[in-house]
């Protein structure tokens, strides 16, 4: 049956197939993630050296990131889906079997290019398929309820390593994460449509349209909003194992039901995104971003703030994350929509890649307790002051009015 024969049944399955994959994929994610770390450390290797692996990702975003964005708007999101799923995950099973760091940077390097690959695409080819049949006005919810299965999905994914740390390895456990986004990859091949393509629009052509989208007064906002929950985002990964095993000192085998807890409140403060429609996206992102530091900055106040300070770190995370991406899908023209998404990708995983590196060398040298502390403060006073320059603009010049879910570039 063509995907077009039956707009909303079809698409409201489609809606559903966007859920599941995001399910699937942050699973596999998340078991990951729940042990990558202190999986490289156990191997030997210090903070800073950790740090340093993590920061390859900047290269992946590079070369990776923003040309598979115009690669899929021109010919296709599914084959992009398809792809960055089987790098992604056979670089967890290169990961798992990683001994020195120079395969881990291979391990890393696979990792970070299928991520790259697939960040958007999934998204850009369920809203365009949705604009393209008139039903555009259901992508801010399907983006709300795929961000709340992510997160409601890592918390199973969490479960499953806390229930099966004791009789599964570290190291198999990331292959079976790796195994089970190849066999995504091959459902994506067999059992989704294409979206709209718009191969009248060449890659260089992408890339630029979308450049200068996100450099103008609509993208901008979100740009430098993406940028500052990257930092957060980049030291809450770096950083919650440690804390949870140092600060919290509770065993390695609780990691699993730790992260659970985490993404938790992390699918929490997506899903109160709901009630926050009518609240401007920046005022949002403003006062969600400056919580979420001044969450962080309790983790140096013991057991107890650390516990108080992570929970609350992550549910604000949920809230914002979920409001970009919903505001950026919302933005977004259909003809450059994986390429802009890519773009903020690009910039968004070149700001972690270098707050991991600096991170890693700040924990080395003042410790892990100070370094978040410097850190947090410093964001929270950075958060504030872009604040006070948005309501600054915005108070001297008329606002514009957004684009519609379907609108073209020119």
């Amino acid at each position: 049956m063509s995907v077009h024969a039956s707009p909303r049944g079809s698409q409201h399955a489609l809606v559903v197939k966007m859920w599941v994959l995001t399910g699937i994929v942050a699973i596999a994610d998340f078991i990951f993630g729940a042990t990558f770390v202190s999986f490289m450390q156990a191997q030997g290797l210090s903070a800073s050296v950790v740090g340093a692996l993590l920061s390859i990702t900047a290269i992946t975003s590079i070369f990776f990131e923003a040309p598979s964005g115009a690669w899929g708007d021109r010919f296709g999101h599914k084959r992009l889906v398809v792809l960055g799923l089987v790098l992604w995950g056979t670089g967890l099973i290169v990961f798992a079997c990683s001994n020195s760091a120079w395969i881990f940077a291979f391990a890393i390097t696979l990792w970070g290019a299928g991520l790259a690959s697939y960040s958007g695409a999934a998204t850009s080819l369920l809203i365009n398929t949705l604009n393209s049949d008139g039903l555009g006005h259901h992508g801010s919810s399907a983006v709300r309820g795929a961000e709340v299965v992510r997160w409601s999905a890592a918390a199973a994914g969490a479960v499953i390593v806390g229930l099966t740390a004791w009789a599964m390895s570290t190291a198999l456990s990331i292959i079976v994460a790796g195994a089970l986004l190849i066999l995504a990859a091959l459902w994506v091949a067999i059992g989704w449509p294409e979206s709209p393509r718009h191969e009248q629009m060449s890659m260089r052509r992408n890339l630029v349209a979308g450049t200068r989208f996100l450099a103008g007064p609509r993208g901008r906002p979100l740009v430098v909003f993406s940028i500052l929950a990257s930092v957060d985002l980049a030291i809450v990964i770096l950083t919650w194992q440690p804390i949870v095993l140092e600060i919290v000192e509770i065993p390695d085998e609780m990691l699993g039901f730790s992260l659970l807890c985490l993404t938790v409140a992390t699918a929490l403060g997506a899903a109160a995104t709901r009630w926050l429609n009518r609240v401007p996206r920046e005022w949002t992102l403003a006062g969600t971003l400056t919580l979420l530091n001044l969450s962080l900055v309790l983790v140096g106040s013991g057991s107890a703030g650390a516990i108080i300070g992570l929970l609350g770190a992550e549910f604000f995370l949920g809230v914002a994350l979920t409001t970009l991406s919903i505001w950026g899908q919302q933005i977004f023209p259909d003809t450059i929509r994986a390429t802009a998404t890519s773009l903020v990708g690009t910039v968004c995983g070149l700001t972690i890649a270098v707050t991991h590196a600096g991170m890693g060398a700040l924990w080395d040298g003042v410790g892990l307790q100070p370094a978040v502390a410097v850190v947090a403060w410093s964001l929270a006073a950075l958060v504030v002051f872009v604040a006070v320059i948005t309501w600054s603009i915005r108070r001297f010049r008329p606002a514009k009015s957004t684009f519609t879910p379907g609108e073209r570039t020119r």
